[in-house]
Formats: structure tokens, C-alpha cells, sequence
């Protein structure tokens, strides 16, 4: 399955990066997915006051996915990318370690840079450490809504409550 989950995402990446955005387009889209979250135990949050430049964050611990409305322009499209992006991080927790081997990240990873340079210019914000579950955020809010909820789904299904 990795073999096929890494080539799926590199060509939805692709993509993505080359205009072909497949982005959630209506808040019905990201309500669904919400509910998705909080049946696999997951607390949404809406925080008013985040700090500047400060979208989203996932708190593993506490198991909640807080999504800063003080810096999130009224745009599903845009909101739907941070969601994914901190829910790749929920996987992430799920399955207790990285989605993909290091050799498939690097893989996306160099065919990411090699279309569009800057993609992961944000890692060095990060303490290295952190750079792989970075990646792997970057590239699964780079596909398509039905996928990132397929990968949930798959990657979780063991907390979802019916």
C-alpha cells in the first residue's frame, strides 16, 4: 500500500503544484470532515486570538486540532488546506509514526522542490526533528478531499466510533 499511496500522492502533488489545485470548495465539505474528526476523538477548535502567521495546530496530547479564525481569511478553500494539514498530524498520532517511509518523503519531496522550489521553505522554521511530520503534512494538504478523508479513514480506523 505505501508503494501505491506515495505514487498517488507524488502525481496529486504534481498537480497541485502545477495549477490543478483540488481543494475543498464549500464549508459543507469541511463540516463532514469535521464530524469525521470527532468521531475519532478529536476536539476542533476555533481560537480567536492565535498569534500572527499562526494557522493551525494539533495537540496530541489533548487530542484537540485548534484552527486560528484571527488568521484565516473567510476562504473554504484556504481553510480546508490548514485542516488538512493538522489532520495529516491526527494521522499521524493514529498510526503512531510517520505515513510514509523516509525514502518516499525524500522522493516527493525532491519532485516537489524540482517543480516548484520554495514548497518546503517553512521546515526551517522547525527544529529538525520535526521536518519529516512536517513534509508529510505539506504534501497530504496537497491532495484532494477525498483522499486526505480516505487516508484518515484508513490511518484511524480504529478510533472511529460509528
Amino acid at each position: 500500500m505505501r508503494r501505491g499511496f506515495g505514487g498517488v500522492l507524488l502525481a496529486l502533488l504534481v498537480m497541485n503544484l502545477t495549477g490543478g489545485a483540488v481543494q475543498a470548495s464549500t464549508w459543507d465539505r469541511i463540516a463532514s470532515y469535521l464530524r469525521l474528526l470527532q468521531r475519532a476523538g478529536v476536539n476542533a477548535l476555533v481560537a480567536p486570538d492565535c498569534p500572527a502567521g499562526l494557522l493551525g495546530a494539533f495537540h496530541e496530547g489533548k487530542q484537540a486540532l485548534l484552527m486560528c479564525g484571527n488568521n484565516l481569511p473567510d476562504d473554504p478553500s484556504v481553510v480546508w488546506v490548514v485542516l488538512a494539514h493538522e489532520s495529516a498530524h491526527v494521522m499521524q498520532s493514529c498510526k503512531g509514526g510517520n505515513l510514509m517511509p523516509a525514502p518516499l518523503l525524500a522522493k516527493n519531496m525532491a519532485e516537489a522542490r524540482r517543480l516548484e522550489p520554495d514548497t518546503f521553505h517553512e521546515l526551517q522554521l522547525y527544529h529538525t526533528s520535526q521536518h519529516h511530520v512536517e513534509a508529510e503534512a505539506r504534501l497530504v494538504q496537497a491532495l484532494p478531499p477525498t483522499q486526505v478523508v480516505a487516508l484518515f479513514e484508513k490511518h484511524c480506523a480504529t478510533r472511529l466510533s460509528p
